[in-house]
């Protein structure tokens, strides 16, 4: 009996340790799944991420978003992208009954590198849901993306996050990242569920979300084609393959003209976001001269009891010593053309808006020329300072430069001028 009863209790105790380490495990399991991929198991990283051209070769994407700003914290796909002005790209997302469109012949795409150098077209006419998907604001955790222009590499958090559904049920979420460029907006896609056990999201997939997408914009007067390329970033149950959209939105009054509009406009972003530093030096230069100017007038008119002179001669060291120093320090690690162009071009407009300014409108020959030599000492100079990082010794165009703006300096001083 007493036998019998040792092998019950056994039983039992057996059953209860075995059910609290199946629920140990369990909820390890759970928690070290959750920060794993979607099938809990974490792809192999490389050493180096894996980019995709988008644009016109002009940015690569890393095709996955991220937790934090670390490629080892990746997390899904970007599976959706739409080529057009990010603006309008959003619009095209919230209100459809905002958009104006244009005709046109589908573009033409060509091999855009090793990871989308395949396409497949998607067929129009397919079954798809009738009625528009609607969108609305969404708060969701912050995930980023990487792109690279022109070499030089940014991590960008999401622009906007929209959604169909509810938050405390199931919904399709979006997170879109608009390209520093201005010509496309990567979309990653999913649907999830709020999980009252977790107190969060659950992902349960990503492929059905963006062929609903897909189909959403197939066939309609705004999109000039759809098409499938490659990226090759399988996550959860993504297959690699990212939905390509491209849109033919226009402002309404520029429907005859919406291509060249648009062109020029993207045209312009990028040479802003690709000249920047000459931007800069060109705006500084410029600042600096009318600075002066108007500082000293400002000092005349409230230290009425100093000699002008006095006031004047602590702004000439800026202007003298100054302003040659911004360009070359600016100039360095800038492009050697819109170097010179840009600190020849701020400094010609400051004499241009200084003499408008001054009431000037007719000037001798020899100051013009005068003012024509200061703008090409200051260009060289700025040259210089970009050639001087590529090498060891000072370049002869700083040398040059150096001593055409002290020659300009000099020779009023001495009375030649």
């Amino acid at each position: 009996m007493g036998t019998t009863d040792a092998e019950i209790d056994l039983g039992s105790d057996a059953a209860w340790v075995a059910a609290a380490l199946v629920l140990m495990a369990s909820l390890s399991g759970a928690v070290v799944l959750a920060e794993w991929p979607f099938w809990g198991v974490q792809l192999e990283q490389p050493e180096e991420p894996d980019l995709v051209t988008v644009g016109d070769a002009e940015s690569e994407l890393w095709p996955y978003t991220a937790r934090t700003k670390r490629f080892e914290a990746r997390t899904l796909g970007i599976n959706v992208v739409f080529y057009d002005d990010p603006e309008d790209v959003e619009t095209a997302l919230r209100e459809r009954s905002a958009l104006r469109w244009e005709e046109g012949d589908p573009i033409e795409t060509t091999d855009n590198g090793t990871n989308t150098s395949e396409r497949v077209e998607i067929d129009p006419e397919a079954e798809r849901i009738e009625d528009a998907i609607t969108f609305q604001d969404a708060e969701g955790a912050k995930r980023y993306t990487y792109v690279e222009t022109d070499g030089e590499g940014v991590w960008l958090e999401e622009s906007y996050q929209l959604h169909s559904g509810t938050y405390l049920g199931e919904r399709m979420h979006i997170r879109a990242y608009n390209d520093p460029n201005g010509e496309w907006t990567a979309v990653q896609v999913h649907e999830e569920h709020w999980d009252w056990f977790r107190l969060r999201h659950t992902v349960t997939g990503i492929s059905d979300s963006q062929r609903r997408l897909e189909e959403d914009f197939m066939g309609k007067p705004y999109v000039e084609e759809v098409v499938r390329l490659p990226f090759g970033n399988r996550t959860a149950d993504g297959d690699g393959w990212a939905s390509v959209i491209y849109l033919a939105i226009v402002p309404a009054l520029l429907l005859g003209s919406t291509r060249l509009f648009r062109d020029v406009k993207l045209a312009g972003r990028r040479f802003i976001l690709r000249q920047r530093r000459e931007l800069v030096l060109g705006a500084t230069v410029f600042g600096m001269y009318l600075a002066v100017r108007f500082v000293g007038i400002a000092g005349e008119t409230f230290a009425t009891g100093l000699s002008p002179k006095l006031i004047a001669a602590p702004l000439y060291l800026c202007l003298a010593l100054g302003t040659p120093a911004i360009a070359y320090q600016l100039g360095r690690g800038s492009n050697h053309t819109w170097a010179f162009a840009f600190a020849a071009a701020g400094l010609g407009t400051a004499f241009v808006v200084d003499f408008a300014a001054m009431g000037v409108s007719l000037l001798p020959l020899r100051v013009i020329l005068h003012r024509a030599a200061v703008v090409t000492a200051l260009g060289l100079i700025a040259l210089g300072g970009a050639l001087a990082v590529e090498r060891d010794e000072y370049p002869p165009a700083l040398l040059v430069g150096l001593a055409g703006w002290l020659a300009a300096l000099l020779a009023p001083l001495f009375g030649y001028l």
